[in-house]
């Protein structure tokens, strides 16, 4: 093996780390810690502020300090604006977004000319214009990438709470069959879970009550946070039981067992899509291994 050989598969194998390692790191949904939920509890707003970095626990903000607070805040002026609600909902805050989007973006605006320079020692040349061009057009892509991880990643976190909100109903159900009342039973139902669906919602419970606020004031809240409407829904009926008395057992219990039928309904759909999308991927190799099994005989064909 040459020395240019060598050289280029180190780089290649270096590019290629940090691409995992960046991407590992941007996908990775930051774990809430103890100063994020003493915040909630004192109703600090979470949503919408950049908070000192000691005070999160969002990693990219932490490596970046203050600039990290710098890029949050300049991010308004030109036209971009942080989707608060679901950046509190990943765990991400405004300045580790928008340090990830500018790690993204340097990385895509310093990557084709890496590749151009390994190209370059291996001896294939290339004109400007493709470093120049292709570096824009990666730093362009990776600086929105970021938009659809959160995107992603936060349809996937309310999916979570709706699906946790199933047993949420269901254990708020046997707290009222057991002749609790309305706001004994959503908070002692929250504190049975031990997931962070059920957490988040303990959390908005403890702080309406400290607010001086009716339970279902922190439900409502937290569903507007989170867009979850289902918890509305759940905040309403307590309402109502709590204002005529009526009991909510058989009506929380025939709630949760709706939205267990519409999630599966919307599982058997997406199971749906995902098996059309596989379709053209299997007729094509249906039809190569038919050209693989029939080239022989049409090789042997066309040679007599």
């Amino acid at each position: 093996m040459s020395a240019a050989q060598a050289l280029l598969i180190g780089c290649g194998a270096a590019v290629g780390l940090g691409l995992f390692l960046l991407l590992r790191t941007a996908l990775v949904t930051e774990q809430p810690r103890l100063p994020d939920a003493l915040a909630r509890l004192d109703g600090r707003a979470l949503i919408g502020s950049v908070r000192p970095v000691e005070e999160t626990g969002d990693r990219w903000a932490q490596a970046a300090g203050r600039a990290g607070a710098w890029a949050a805040a300049r991010l308004p002026t030109i036209g971009l604006q942080a989707p608060g609600s679901a950046l509190a909902l990943i765990g991400w805050t405004p300045a580790g977004y928008a340090v990830r989007k500018i790690g993204m973006a340097l990385f895509g605006a310093a990557f084709v000319p890496l590749l151009t320079a390994v190209l370059g020692v291996a001896g294939v040349r290339l004109p400007v214009v493709v470093p120049v061009a292709g570096s824009l057009a990666l730093a362009a892509g990776l600086f929105l990438v970021v938009n659809l991880i959160v995107r992603d990643q936060a349809a996937e976190a309310r999916g979570q709470m709706r699906r946790a909100l199933c047993s949420y109903l269901d254990l708020v159900s046997l707290r009222r069959d057991a002749s609790e009342g309305p706001t004994m039973a959503l908070e002692r139902a929250a504190a049975l879970g031990d997931g962070w669906v059920f957490g988040r919602i303990s959390d908005a419970l403890v702080t309406a009550r400290l607010a001086g606020d009716p339970p279902w004031e922190g439900l409502r809240r937290l569903a507007a946070d989170s867009g979850v409407g289902e918890l509305a829904d759940v905040a309403d009926i307590a309402a109502v039981a709590a204002q005529e008395g009526a009991s909510i057992a058989p009506t929380l219990r025939a709630r949760a067992q709706s939205l267990r039928v519409q999630l599966l309904a919307e599982e058997e759909a997406r199971a749906n899509t995902d098996s059309e999308k596989l379709t053209a991927p299997v007729a094509l190799l249906s039809i190569a291994f038919l050209l693989l099994f029939l080239y022989p005989a049409l090789a042997r064909l066309m040679a007599s």
